[in-house]
């Protein structure tokens, strides 16, 4: 997670295996260079004429992933959650490099144009994680051809997301319905439906670790957990962080979906997500 005083670069510098960038073929680095162009352009306008022009311009469909970073940070999801988004979706690349490479490029991009950085700023860096190598040999050729956005089936990156998962569907809302519940009855009430009502044990020992009146110890204890756990303790764990910590419902169902690699899709009506959850919650408390 990105904290409000760390600059992006040293974030994304001791948070991401860049090496797996630098590592790529030359072919596949080139096909990044568009996904960078798409960035700049984009910088360029938000710059001008705000953020959320961006949502208004050619580019904001251009690309799926580069819309849903877009579409967090034009509706104003604060940079630690858009972060947390980028790095609960890169756990599901472990065996992509090139998958990885263009979350990591297009989800630095768009903090960058969150927090207001300028655009030869943002391409000089996000070039720059192609390796020492790849620009002293095609430095020119990069500079000479940078008005040139050139996306089409032949060198776009095509990331294959979850369009529905039935594995986590009805644990996800289940979960937001205890977010709910914690939101409208309080800690106490929520804390009875977790450790007496809702079945699950694994859901009880995080809710339980996590549940310190030392944040900073919560904290830490989330992200060391985080670490190595597979997914669906990742999974729990988050939910147990965004329920104590009474995050928004909307913020916590974006980091689920990152988390199981579903795309958000963000034409879906909020009033959808929350009828689901209503129906959750009443199922839950109706067995109290």
């Amino acid at each position: 997670m990105i904290k409000k005083v760390d600059h992006i670069t040293n974030y994304f510098e001791t948070s991401y295996d860049l090496n797996r960038i630098k590592l790529l073929p030359i072919t596949d680095k080139f096909r990044l260079i568009n996904y960078i162009k798409l960035v700049r352009r984009a910088s360029e306008i938000a710059k001008e004429k705000g953020i959320i022009e961006i949502t208004k311009s050619e580019y904001y469909d251009m690309d799926f992933t580069f819309h849903l970073l877009i579409s967090l940070i034009s509706s104003g999801t604060d940079p630690s959650v858009v972060s947390e988004v980028i790095e609960h979706y890169a756990h599901n690349f472990d065996d992509s490099d090139i998958y990885y490479a263009k979350l990591i490029v297009l989800g630095s991009g768009a903090l960058m144009i969150q927090k207001g950085i300028d655009s030869d700023s943002i391409i000089n860096y996000l070039i720059s994680l192609l390796g020492d190598d790849f620009l002293r040999n095609n430095y020119q050729r990069i500079y000479e051809h940078k008005e040139i956005l050139d996306l089409d089936e032949e060198n776009e990156i095509n990331i294959k997301y979850k369009n529905f998962d039935y594995t986590y569907r009805k644990l996800k809302y289940d979960l937001l319905a205890l977010l709910k519940i914690k939101r409208e009855m309080g800690h106490e009430h929520v804390s009875n439906v977790v450790f007496n009502i809702y079945n699950n044990k694994e859901l009880k020992l995080y809710f339980k670790l996590l549940d310190t009146r030392d944040k900073s110890v919560s904290e830490y204890i989330y992200h060391n957990l985080m670490k190595t756990s597979p997914k669906m303790d990742r999974f729990l764990l988050t939910a147990s962080r965004c329920i104590i910590n009474e995050m928004s419902i909307l913020e916590t169902h974006y980091l689920f979906n990152a988390i199981i690699g579903k795309y958000t899709r963000f034409d879906k009506p909020y009033s959808e997500v929350m009828d689901e959850i209503k129906v959750r919650e009443d199922e839950i408390l109706a067995t109290q």
